[in-house]
């Protein structure tokens, strides 16, 4: 059993791993979940006009294949369809369940990329690949950017 002072010396992000396997006994590693962490701000600009468009869950598709080809080429145990399938199937989770999740994802994220740079990119540069997916950026998802980046404190 944990104590407050094991749980007290958790980084937020592996309490909030912890928090969300918890909640949906899913097979990810904590690295795998760390980069559904990453694409969350653009899953909220996916949503910031209320729908998420079939180019965008297009782009989710294509992003969640090139990350789990490179999670299968790491450990070959596991093919690149089932991680694949577990990533679409996690967003689609977080896409539908917005607001259980959101303040915990953003708070915990806010606090992981504080000293990444390349995290930092890897967010600004989801967040507007995605919104530019179907039809360019939309004044909605212009200011969802603006608000997460803000948010965030993404600049660098």
């Amino acid at each position: 059993m944990e104590t407050f002072n094991d749980v007290a010396m958790k980084q937020p992000i592996e309490q909030l791993y912890e928090e969300y396997h918890k909640n949906r006994n899913i097979h990810l590693t904590f690295d795998q979940f760390t980069y559904i962490c990453n694409l969350f701000p653009a899953m909220v600009v996916c949503m910031s006009d209320g729908k998420l468009d079939k180019e965008e869950w297009e782009g989710v598709l294509k992003i969640t294949d090139s990350l789990a080809e490179a999670y299968s080429l790491e450990d070959e145990s596991v093919p690149a369809e089932e991680i694949s399938r577990i990533f679409r199937t996690e967003l689609r989770y977080l896409l539908d369940n917005m607001d259980k999740w959101s303040k915990k994802f953003l708070n915990t994220l806010k606090d992981y990329v504080k000293d990444s740079k390349s995290d930092k990119e890897f967010i600004v540069e989801t967040m507007y690949l995605f919104a530019n997916v179907a039809d360019g950026i939309s004044q909605d998802e212009q200011e969802a950017i603006d608000e997460l980046s803000e948010r965030l404190a993404l600049e660098f």
